[in-house]
Formats: C-alpha cells, sequence, structure tokens
C-alpha cells in the first residue's frame, strides 16, 4: 500500500483525489515500498508554478503524469529544452541524469515515477538482468507503460485490493517491457526452450496456492517455489497453465468460495470472501458476477 509521505502512516484505501498537489517539486506525496510491488513507487507532485536548481537522478527512472498540464524547462549543460505535460505523457530518464534547472508553469497534478535500482533488478530476474539500461526520453505516449505505471499506482492507494501477487505482477511486466524496449535481454532466454513448468513443478504450485486460499501470495513467494526469478516464472507460468498467475490463483479461490458457499449456506458471505482471499465481500462479489455470471447470494439458491 502507500505510505502518507507527510505523516508517515500507511493509508489502507485512497483515491487520486485523495492526496494533495503541491508546488514544491521534491516533497513526495506518497510512496510504495520495493517489498509490496517489487519496485519503489512514488507519487510526485507536477507544480502549477515551481523552480528547482540541480536535480539527480542517479537510478534509472520512468515517470508518467497522472493529470496536469503546462510546459516545463529542463537545463542540461549549457542547453536549456522547452516540454510540455499532459496526462499519460511519460519521461525516461537514465541513470546518473543530471538537470542544472528546473522549472513549471501551468496546471497542477501528480505524475507515478518508478525507479529501477540494480538490487531491485536482480532481485525480480534472480541476477540475470544485473540493470535497467535506459536511455533519456522526454514527452512519450506508449499506452503499454502509462497503463502499468498507472495501475501500479492505483493498486496501491486502494490498498491493494488484488493483492501482493497482481502489484508484483505489473511491476514485473513493466520491467520486462522497458528492457525488452532498450534490447535489453534477461540471460534467462536461453532457458525458454524449456517453455514449461515440469509437472511436478505444477503440483507443487496448485498444492500451495489450494493449502493458502487466505494468503497473500507474492509473486516472489510463487517463484521461489519452484525456483524461478519471478520475471522468468511469469513466462513459464502462463506457457504451462494458459494464464497468468494471479488470474489463476484468482479463479481457483473463486472456484473454492463458490463450493463454500453451496456447502454451508449459513456461514456469512463476508467470513467467506476473507478466508479465500479476497480483499472484502462486495470484491468477491464482483468477480464472481463477472467470472460465473452469478453473485453469491444466486449461487446459493442453485
Amino acid at each position: 500500500m502507500f505510505c502518507n509521505v507527510h505523516d508517515h502512516a500507511c493509508m489502507d484505501k485512497c483515491t487520486w483525489r485523495d492526496l494533495p498537489t503541491s508546488n514544491d517539486p521534491t516533497t513526495p506525496l506518497a510512496f510504495c515500498p520495493a517489498s509490496v510491488s517489487g519496485l519503489p513507487v512514488m507519487v510526485l507532485p507536477i507544480p502549477a508554478v515551481g523552480e528547482l536548481e540541480r536535480d539527480l537522478f542517479s537510478q534509472p527512472r520512468i515517470f508518467v503524469a497522472h493529470t496536469g498540464q503546462g510546459r516545463r524547462w529542463y537545463q542540461l549543460g549549457a542547453q536549456t529544452r522547452a516540454l510540455r505535460t499532459a496526462p499519460r505523457m511519460i519521461e525516461i530518464y537514465e541513470g546518473g541524469l543530471r538537470f542544472g534547472h528546473c522549472r513549471w508553469e501551468g496546471e497542477a497534478g501528480r505524475c507515478v515515477m518508478i525507479a529501477f535500482a540494480n538490487a531491485e533488478v536482480q532481485a525480480l530476474t534472480h541476477g540475470q538482468l544485473q540493470r535497467l539500461d535506459l536511455r533519456t526520453q522526454h514527452e512519450l505516449f506508449d499506452d503499454r507503460i502509462s497503463s502499468l505505471a498507472l495501475e501500479l499506482a492505483q493498486q496501491a492507494l486502494q490498498g491493494l485490493p488484488e493483492g501482493r501477487l497482481y502489484a508484483q505482477g505489473l511491476g514485473v511486466a513493466l520491467l520486462g517491457l522497458l528492457a525488452a524496449q532498450g534490447g535489453q535481454q534477461d540471460g534467462s532466454a536461453s532457458a525458454r526452450g524449456a517453455g514449461r513448468l515440469a509437472a511436478r513443478q505444477q503440483q507443487r504450485l496448485e498444492a500451495l496456492i489450494e493449502d493458502h486460499p487466505a494468503a497473500d501470495l507474492s509473486l516472489t513467494r510463487l517463484a521461489d517455489e519452484v525456483g524461478l526469478s519471478p520475471h522468468h516464472f511469469v513466462r513459464v507460468f502462463k506457457a504451462s497453465f494458459g494464464t497468468t498467475p494471479h488470474r489463476y490463483v484468482q479463479q481457483r479461490r473463486l472456484e473454492a468460495a463458490a463450493a463454500a458457499l453451496r456447502r454451508d449456506d449459513r456461514r456469512p458471505i463476508a467470513e467467506i470472501a476473507l478466508a479465500h482471499g479476497f480483499a472484502s465481500q462486495s470484491h468477491m462479489t464482483e468477480l464472481m458476477r463477472r467470472r460465473l455470471g452469478l453473485t453469491p447470494r444466486a449461487l446459493r439458491r442453485c
């Protein structure tokens, strides 16, 4: 989940509107640690009017605007570049980039910043990718990148209703997309010949998911169970099960919850939802309606 930087209190649930705007670009509005999503995620203000001297980016990172529009001026060396800001616009910065002077004018807004420290990149790929080599790009629009980054931030703001498995999957997908666009291979390309999980590995995963219906299983936990990096695990899992880890776990939990609803018509629906890993009764109800075409109450009448 996100933590409010101003009072250091973690917020279980909030919306973008709950976050303030600010003309101080150095003060984060909220952050999500790498322990949750695999990558650190921060919400920063886009000033209506603001200036900043000497902005250094020691690690490669991306910025995705959520709201706000206007103009920006960034000084790099002896040159000053005039840029614009718009929702879903992306900035990609290589590690070590240093701006001498920055200035903003326009409508205040917020953006998502995701950094790619070497330690986190190596953890997500089990060292098969030592670092993410990004090339600085301004005013970029790429719906895949912006959708992943904004969805990751939205999940954290809402208290991870889909669980850590989904959040970490978004982080891994974003890392893989940026690495592929930069022509990087994670070292596991040679392992793609195997393509699928062994039968014993599939059985271990099935047992883990079935035996821990209420656990907030993470991508790292599932990948560790079969000795793979989270990045490689996502690929071979989908090749083996025909769907993503998050969707598979969600489907298995829906099936188990549906069986529990039919088996015990006196047990509270909210209790069954929590016992099977759903954030709330409403969360389970919405998923059942979408996937099974029935609400929990309708299932009990079947």
